[in-house]
């Protein structure tokens, strides 16, 4: 089936935004102040300090928000009773069957690293038992890559999609169901943890998928104009400061929802002379962001802690290496996916989710 020039654009700018927001989870975790501990003082200071807090605290702490929006909206988009089964369908492939192996390949990888005493002091790492157990409280706890967690939240969404499709299919009923788990979310009625942050990002995961229904003429029309990308920016600023000021379950989703409003609209922004795509043709690299995610942690925490240990503590070398860290990321699982046939072979489909 051929793709329509506004579906093409719409395409390209879903690589671009996941890509983007990314880059800025990898910030999250790449941040590396409490190893390397000896601050680079400019004029008394510690100004890398205060900038990777800001890229890695500030800037990037709406990315998993936007991220919940991005996929409530894409699973919603062509959603419809006649496809429930195939939805569950290709969301155990391309969520439940990864989180799996991925759960698993961190436990054995926190095992193997336990039983190599040089390792095991440079990762502080105590004996990790490998039993059916041990193994299980892996998978459910994702005991040893802690940032599954948002992984496991949309598979449970993905589990209770009817119910919410049942929620916000109508337009005006649809906004006051989200409003009332808004309410229940800011509100901290839910004192457990674990159930306040389903609650939590299920405002936003209800969100994308409410304008996915509703909105999504608007959201794929093509070309923002200048005036709509200023009106998203100035919310979006707004937001921030709100989100700085008072900090709280409200200030987080309403600063993911505008930062995602004012990323979406700079995407599909009308330039002078752009053509029919509003940003360039993404990269195939680009394109890896599933796997970038799945494996980044690994990757910024152990060279973190390696280049803390032996190499220096100056905030000079940790401020370097953290604006280096996305791109061995994403150059590293670039290069994995070349060996792996460019992604043709069987074993990386299996654990990217088809992707």
């Amino acid at each position: 089936m051929v793709r329509t020039k506004q579906e093409e654009n719409f395409s390209n700018n879903v690589i671009w935004y996941n890509f983007i927001l990314c880059i800025l989870v990898i910030f999250i975790h790449a941040r590396n102040d409490s190893i390397f501990t000896l601050p680079a003082l400019i004029s008394d200071v510690p100004v890398f300090n205060e900038i990777e807090a800001f890229l890695a605290a500030d800037l990037a702490g709406a990315a998993v928000g936007c991220f919940y929006i991005g996929s409530g909206y894409l699973f919603f988009r062509n959603y419809s009773w006649k496809r429930v089964f195939s939805k569950y369908k290709s969301r155990i492939r391309s969520l439940v069957v990864p989180y799996i192996l991925w759960t698993l390949l961190y436990f054995f990888i926190h095992a193997a690293v336990s039983r190599i005493p040089v390792l095991a002091a440079v990762f502080q790492e105590s004996l990790i038992q490998i039993s059916w157990r041990t193994m299980l409280d892996a998978v459910i706890h994702y005991r040893y890559c802690a940032f599954l967690w948002f992984l496991q939240f949309l598979i449970l969404y993905a589990a209770f999609s009817p119910a919410i499709y049942v929620l916000i299919g109508n337009r005006w009923s649809g906004a006051a169901a989200i409003l009332l788990v808004f309410f229940t979310a800011c509100t901290n009625i839910i004192k457990n943890e674990q159930a306040a942050a389903v609650i939590n990002w299920l405002v936003l995961y209800m969100l994308g998928g409410y304008i996915a229904i509703h909105r999504k003429e608007t959201v794929e029309a093509g070309k923002i104009s200048t005036g709509v990308l200023a009106g998203a920016m100035l919310l979006a600023a707004a937001a921030f400061w709100i989100y700085k000021r008072e900090p709280s379950v409200f200030g987080v989703l309403f600063y993911s929802f505008s930062f995602s409003a004012a990323l979406w609209c700079l995407l599909s922004w009308e330039r002078e002379g752009g053509g029919t795509q509003t940003m360039p043709a993404a990269r195939e690299w680009q394109k890896n962001t599933f796997a970038v995610y799945m494996t980044h942690f690994m990757v910024v925490q152990g060279i973190n802690s390696i280049a803390g240990r032996y190499i220096s503590q100056s905030m000079w070398a940790g401020f370097l290496l953290f604006l280096l860290l996305p791109a061995v990321c994403i150059g590293g699982v670039q290069l994995v996916k070349k060996f792996c046939g460019n992604g043709t072979w069987l074993l990386w489909k299996i654990w990217m989710g088809s992707r």
